[in-house]
């Protein structure tokens, strides 16, 4: 069994923003060695998500539009409510609102996409894509993506 995990440092430009890592991911495949097995790609922040989908600008724009319409930026969230929170607010300012990111990821539920490899090839549908979504504000980011198997 042969594995390999890197991590990936990059900062993002704002909320919505999609970056492709698909390229990251096969050649973490490539310097891996794993000619059958698995590529996981996970994001270690709680307001960021793991999607695999096409990369097509309308998509992008109607994915905003759809998390705009179920999680407006700028309603009101217990989490930004300093005064009534009491949980996880050590180590951290939490000079900038954003119940509104933590509520998308929820919503998506995918801190993580795991994408089979077969025969060294990272096995995506022919439009597929593996980015990282930013759901919070710029900020420096990073994804980790582990490939492990034969």
């Amino acid at each position: 069994m042969k594995f390999l995990l890197e991590n990936h440092s990059f900062t993002t430009t704002g909320c919505g923003q999609f970056i492709d890592v698909t390229e990251d991911v096969r050649e973490v495949v490539g310097k891996s060695g794993v000619q059958n097995g698995m590529a996981l790609v996970y994001s270690p922040h709680t307001t960021c998500a793991i999607v695999i989908n096409e990369r097509e600008s309308g998509f992008v724009r109607d994915f905003t539009r759809l998390m705009d319409s179920l999680v407006p930026l700028n309603d009101t969230y217990h989490h930004d409510d300093l005064e009534a929170r009491t949980e996880n607010l050590e180590d951290d300012p939490h000079d900038v609102p954003n119940g509104h990111a933590h509520c998308r990821q929820a919503l998506l539920g995918s801190a993580s996409e795991t994408i089979p490899v077969v025969d060294g090839q990272l096995l995506l549908g022919r439009w597929q894509k593996v980015f990282f979504l930013e759901l919070d504000r710029a900020r420096d980011r990073k994804v980790l993506i582990q490939v492990m198997g034969e």
